[in-house]
């Protein structure tokens, strides 16, 4: 658990940290409702990419990933386990009920509630996937972002080499530039394979996680930018969603104390003393064999001997060392219960304390979240009015284009540097949903069994 929650931490952390250089270059309406970033017009890049490819969006891209979890699958039958377990529980029940055993609730009401909290868990594991596709889904939308803007540079750097290699011709550039140029061009060729390869890879294993083959799609490169705000009290709202999360933590919690209880109530918390029952000593239940001497009339006693020759035991012993043995298996038992009863004591205790802390430390994390999320959408705000004024510096330079005073080239060269900022803005954009949804979801970032 404490593992899970410092996931939210850092992620807090870390959007404290994103550097304030990174603004968008498009701009895009915020209203405190459900907002579409578009930036750039992808259109065109992704008809480079493909002309006939259908768009997966990421919804379909969920529904595929949940559609194809072994691991909810095998939660479903992880509740129908516990359901059969609880038919076979009523049934011992009913045996130890027919011997006038008493019987304990306990386990067929622990068994009750791990089916339920199985169905939660499989309902938070839905969400995990969710989650865990939506950051896939958005890492390989910006890779496959920043390699069409690689490819963009590559091909800019290529058209200033060859116009400098005409301008080496004139005199007017030198060999070492030449070169210096090359080598760009080289580490540019050697980052944009690095990141294609990544992409491939990134694609691979979101096949095998959706059954989607990306290369047959093209992606949406839409962004729904949600604001998110609490009403009302900070700590009711977490409070709210933490009373959910660990619902049947507690009541598990809160069954065993009673079961603790009612043992506690029938003695069992006391270690019990000695059976008063002795062993029986064979020696006093041989049986005599008495006879009277015809001749001399004297009584004669020996010991019985049975046809084998063995010394007859009276029937009485078997019944005495039946009755010891059985007082000694009940005062075993009782022992083990009493032994038992000290362990599942502590365990509860325990149980309780570290569920304590565990709530304790979501809570805080999830209020650093919540104001992480607060700056971070200031920050989104503040990197809006920059969008603006980018856009006007990059209207200029068109106009600076059209009347010859600046070269095409490197008009794409200032596009080119816009198009970082919109990578940063998306980037911005996927920490603070990511944050949102963590907020509104905190079992999104917790293994839940």
């Amino acid at each position: 658990m404490n593992k899970n929650i410092n996931k939210i931490v850092a992620i807090a952390i870390g959007l404290s940290i994103i550097s304030a250089n990174i603004s968008p270059a498009f701009a895009y309406d915020s209203d405190k409702s459900s907002t579409t970033i578009q930036g750039l017009d992808y259109s065109a890049i992704n008809a480079q990419i493909t002309s006939q490819k259908p768009t997966i969006t990421l919804n379909k891209a969920i529904d595929a990933a949940i559609n194809n979890s072994d691991k909810l699958s095998l939660k479903s039958k992880e509740i129908k386990m516990y359901r059969d377990k609880m038919d076979l529980q009523e049934k011992i029940n009913d045996f130890y009920d027919s011997i006038d055993q008493k019987v304990y609730d306990f386990p067929y009401d622990k068994l009750e509630l791990q089916a339920k909290q199985t169905q939660q868990s499989k309902k938070f594991m839905e969400d995990q996937i969710a989650s865990d596709i939506t950051n896939k889904y958005n890492a390989i939308v910006l890779k496959e972002i920043d390699i069409d803007k690689s490819k963009k540079d590559l091909e800019i750097k290529t058209k200033d080499l060859n116009f400098m290699k005409t301008k080496l011709k004139i005199g007017m550039a030198t060999d070492n530039q030449i070169t210096d140029s090359q080598i760009q061009i080289k580490d540019l060729q050697d980052q944009l394979q690095a990141k294609e390869d990544s992409l491939k890879n990134n694609k691979g294993y979101f096949k095998v996680l959706t059954e989607l083959n990306l290369e047959e799609y093209t992606t949406d490169k839409n962004i729904e930018y949600k604001i998110f705000r609490i009403e009302g009290s900070v700590d009711d709202y977490i409070d709210k969603k933490m009373d959910k999360y660990f619902k049947y933590s507690d009541q598990m919690l809160k069954l065993t104390k009673d079961y603790l209880k009612d043992l506690k109530d029938d003695g069992i918390n006391k270690i019990p003393d000695k059976p008063t029952i002795s062993k029986p000593n064979v020696n006093d239940y041989i049986a005599l064999d008495t006879s009277i001497d015809p001749i001399t009339g004297g009584v004669t006693t020996k010991l019985e001997k049975n046809t084998s020759g063995g010394t007859v035991i009276d029937g009485a012993y078997a019944a005495k060392l039946l009755e010891y043995q059985k007082a000694q298996q009940t005062y075993l038992t009782m022992l083990n219960a009493n032994g038992s009863y000290i362990d599942g004591k502590y365990s509860m205790q325990e149980s309780e304390v570290k569920l304590d802390d565990a709530k304790k430390t979501l809570k805080n994390a999830l209020k650093d979240c919540y104001s992480s999320l607060v700056a971070l959408e200031n920050k989104i705000n503040t990197l809006n009015a920059q969008v603006k004024s980018t856009n006007t510096k990059l209207r200029y330079a068109k106009s600076q284009v059209d009347i010859g005073m600046m070269t095409e080239n490197d008009y794409k060269a200032q596009i080119l540097k816009s198009e970082d900022l919109d990578i940063g803005l998306r980037t911005l954009i996927n920490n603070y949903n990511t944050l949102r949804d963590n907020i509104e979801k905190p079992w999104i970032i917790s293994n839940t069994k």
